[in-house]
């Protein structure tokens, strides 16, 4: 619907594929047409494609199309025909190649050409096109079964025209009304300029910024006015000049069920029409670009789509069953069958066109296979519209359809641009489509919607130009800038008021966008190259995150970025069967106001459903081992009683989280071997049994993570918590918490501890729904309170002095944790014990565990004896009695 391309003539068109290099949106421009509105003179398609590519349109390549005819090729006229002597499927003509001349002999094997017929003919030192492989044919006098030809009268292959049903030579006089403007086809003049033969160049233009007003000649058009400060054509329509109105008695009306959805919805219903080939000069332009010509109709609403950016669609009227068009919803159930023959299955999400109780199209996106044009049609219902861009691209997605009006409508039309598309469409088809000398009939346009948008002004301080740009320019200076952009202006003092245009509003919004134009039409290449005087050092919260990262890297996990926008939770049943509690608090979501799905309908508040998401798509496609982390922001709705009325408040609290997932096997199969006890010289290998990633590997890759930023490990502790929430597993969870307090309990009030967060393996039931084999691991942390806690890095120098080790065994309460224990121990050392580790643990069979520790002594200056270091070790001992009851043995 809505859309230009009538998908049931076209076979997939490499040109007609809009994708540049990754991220970038791409058109094809023809030079030819550029210069309609832009006098080009002396600006070659390099020059203009190299400004275009400074200016922030890359131009990836240019080609050339178009038959490249050479020579001497004039219009003739045919006087005679007679049988040749000595063939018989070949005949003798008499051709008259100007007035008062004597016509010359050319033989013709052609069998459509009769006497009085215009034609094209190649004389001799002409070059064109060998019809049978495409190659140049070079045309001289020769002699042709005893009888000498003095040319050749071409066909439409041979001047390389395509659209033309014609099998034989190309009749001119046959298509006077499509091809010339003017008095007529004068029998002598360069038939190159009557077919307009000279060959184009394309340019194949990508643009970064996705603007829709750059998916259309005059886009860019108004780019290239402005880069070579050459006035800019605009393209006018007379309705009254090819048409006549009328009031047909049964008039056509519109209605728009959300304005939201569909700002604007035009119709325009004309009569009296004919449906054939389009006139060349437009066929050649549409096949410039690499759309193929279908019927004058057709072509012409792609032609002004391409040339306006305003996709249209032209509903045969004798096919509609109402005599209202709409734009609505989808019913659930309702279907349609599309132009390309396929029948879609809609839903509410999906924006249609319809009438009373029928469907027609597809809002922005294609039509219905029961309203196309065909032979036939003799009364149209020319559409325009301006959709919302969220719901046509939803509509796209949900249907798996994309068509070239849906590319633009995604990006945005401009709504005031509408009615003049309706109107230069209408001109040319009635100029083009009549199907009577009297001219066709057109009845006035009936509209739904506003036709205007509120301009936004945005203002600019010209000291802010000269710190980002370097440049000194005025306020009036820089308007003038950007005025042939369409931007209105008025400069007062250092301080520039600009009006954005309608085709712009989408962005430019803010001082900054604003700037961005004056420097691309300034230059970028003209713009100072200063080196900053000093380096910026890191500053403290990045170099927190960038330890984070480069520890989780070293443990062998890769880095995502997900959206934050996500499905709520709560309606992923299927994803949940077992309706265990998630990691998503209801009344603390943030909603997106216009979600372009439920996919996308409320902010994250954790990290942890994203990353699941990713490992299930990498499970899927065949990618069983999945390491992934992310380093992203979660968003909370603040209470009413904490939302501040001030500027800038937006009642949401945001967070940097760090998240990792961990699924498979740490490492292949092929590596975990070791050499066998065979015999033989040479070793055999059998295969280790493969380690899967756990509870246990995960809680070791937050440790060193913690670590690495900075955060002291003997003040952190791992406790199983009822706080988690239920899709995390029951008995593999911990909370992670931080405290002063060695004695710490997971329970303990607020002022005591730092959450810091959580390390667990999911739920079975979770990884059952995704379809996992293997065991999930996940961790969350939050940044925001591990950069409170961080130490700052000290260095000392290397100690002169040799090191003294002593071994300590103490039993303890099975329920203590080492953590306690070399808390005591380092507390009760003082600074000369450098290093404690944990050497073995044993289970005792009263309640009690045994603890083996070597420890590490050494001064800093000065030598330690053997007396202090087991004066020390002697506080230990006493101190891990009296705190902790432990006992030891000798």
């Amino acid at each position: 619907m809505s859309h230009s391309i009538h998908e049931e003539h076209l076979k997939p068109v490499k040109s007609q594929d809009f994708k540049g290099h990754k991220g970038v949106t791409a058109m094809k421009l023809s030079y030819k047409w550029l210069s309609e509105f832009v006098d080009l003179s002396g600006i070659s398609p390099e020059e203009v494609a190299e400004k275009l590519t400074m200016n922030a349109f890359e131009v990836e390549d240019i080609h050339t199309v178009g038959a490249n005819i050479t020579g001497p090729l004039v219009v003739g006229k045919i006087l005679e025909i007679h049988q040749h002597p000595n063939a018989d499927k070949i005949r003798l003509t008499k051709v008259l190649l100007k007035e008062d001349a004597e016509p010359v002999e050319i033989v013709c094997g052609a069998s459509n050409i009769e006497v009085g017929h215009i034609i094209p003919v190649a004389l001799p030192g002409a070059i064109v096109i060998n019809r049978k492989d495409g190659s140049p044919l070079p045309i001289k006098r020769s002699e042709i079964r005893g009888v000498t030809s003095n040319g050749m009268l071409c066909s439409p292959s041979e001047l390389g025209l395509q659209g033309f049903d014609v099998d034989g030579i190309l009749i001119l006089s046959d298509l006077e009304e499509i091809l010339i403007k003017g008095n007529g086809i004068k029998i002598g003049a360069d038939a190159k300029e009557v077919l307009e033969l000279s060959s184009d160049s394309v340019l194949n233009v990508g643009s970064r910024s996705n603007r829709g007003d750059a998916l259309s000649v005059i886009g860019l058009a108004r780019e290239v006015a402005a880069l070579t400060g050459r006035p800019m054509k605009v393209a006018t329509s007379d309705l009254s000049k090819h048409g006549k109105q009328i009031k047909p008695e049964q008039a056509i009306t519109t209605r728009v069920e959300s304005e939201e959805d569909c700002p604007l919805l035009t119709i325009r219903y004309i009569e009296g029409l004919r449906v054939g080939p389009s006139p060349q000069e437009i066929v050649r332009k549409l096949e410039a670009i690499g759309v193929r010509s279908v019927n004058n109709i057709v072509d012409i609403t792609n032609y002004v789509m391409h040339e306006m950016g305003q996709p249209l669609h032209a509903y045969d009227v004798s096919k509609l069953k109402s005599k209202v068009i709409q734009a609505r919803r989808a019913k659930s159930g309702e279907t349609l069958v599309t132009i390309n023959e396929r029948e879609q299955k809609l839903t509410d999400e999906v924006l249609v066109i319809a009438g009373e109780d029928q469907v027609l199209g597809v809002a922005g996106v294609m039509g219905g296979k029961g309203s196309e044009i065909s032979d036939d049609t003799d009364a149209i219902a020319l559409e325009a519209a301006a959709f919302s861009q969220a719901r046509v691209r939803r509509g796209s997605r949900l249907l798996g359809l994309s068509s070239d009006s849906s590319l633009r409508f995604e990006r945005g039309v401009d709504v005031e641009s509408v009615i003049a598309a309706s109107d230069r469409a209408a001109s040319l088809i009635m100029q083009y489509c009549s199907a009577t000398k009297d001219g066709a009939g057109f009845a006035e346009m009936a509209k739904s919607g506003k036709e205007t948008v509120e301009k936004t002004v945005v203002s600019v301080r010209m000291p802010r130009v000269k710190k980002l740009l370097d440049i000194d320019l005025t306020a009036d200076a820089a308007g003038k800038l950007i005025e042939p952009l369409g931007f209105g202006y008025e400069a007062k003092g250092d301080q520039l008021s600009v009006k954005v245009p309608s085709f712009r509003s989408a962005d430019v919004t803010r001082e900054i966008d604003v700037i961005e134009e004056i420097a691309r039409i300034y230059g970028f290449d003209k713009l100072p190259s200063v080196m900053p005087t000093n380096t910026i050092p890191p500053q403290a919260p990045n170099q927190t995150v960038n330890n984070i990262k480069r520890s989780l890297l070293a443990s062998g996990l890769s880095e995502a970025w997900i959206s934050s926008l996500v499905r709520s939770e709560s309606k992923k049943g299927d994803d949940n069967p077992h309706g265990l509690a998630t990691l998503e608090n209801e009344e603390r979501l943030v909603a997106v106001l216009n979600p372009l799905s439920e996919d996308h309908e409320v902010l994250r508040q954790s990290l942890i459903p994203g990353l699941t998401q990713t490992a299930a798509y990498n499970y899927d496609h065949g990618n069983k081992d999945v390491f992934l982390f992310e380093i992203g922001r979660i968003y909370l709705k603040k209470d009413a009683k904490d939302v501040k009325q001030e500027r800038g408040e937006t009642g949401v609290e945001e967070r940097t989280k760090v998240a990792g997932l961990l699924m498979g096997r740490r490492s292949s199969s092929l590596w975990q071997t070791k050499p066998t006890a065979a015999p033989e010289a040479a070793a055999k290998y059998e295969t280790v049994a493969e380690e899967a990633h756990d509870f246990y590997r995960a809680k070791g890759v937050v440790e060193q993570l913690l670590l690495q930023a900075g955060v002291d490990l003997a003040r952190v502790k791992f406790f199983h918590s009822n706080r988690l929430p239920g899709c995390l597993h029951p008995f593999r969870a911990c909370e992670i918490i931080w405290s002063k307090n060695p004695n710490v309990t997971a329970n303990a009030p607020e002022a005591q501890v730092v959450r810091l967060g959580f390390v667990a393996e999911l739920h079975p039931g979770f990884t059952d729904s995704l379809k996992f084999a293997e065991r999930a691991a996940v961790f969350e942390l939050d940044i925001d309170q591990i950069q409170k806690l961080t130490i700052a890095a000290t260095f000392s120098p290397l100690p002169s002095t040799q090191p003294l080790s002593r071994d300590l065994t103490a039993d303890v309460d099975v329920a203590l944790d080492h953590a306690s224990v070399e808390s005591c121990i380092r507390s009760a050392a003082g600074g000369t014990l450098k290093q404690v580790d944990l050497v073995s643990l044993f289970q005792l069979s009263d309640g009690k565990k045994s603890l083996s520790y070597r420890l590490l002594f050494s001064g800093d200056q000065e030598p330690l004896s053997t007396e202090e270091v087991d004066k020390r070790l002697a506080k230990i001992r006493e101190s891990l009695q009296s705190r902790l009851g432990a006992s030891f043995r000798l």
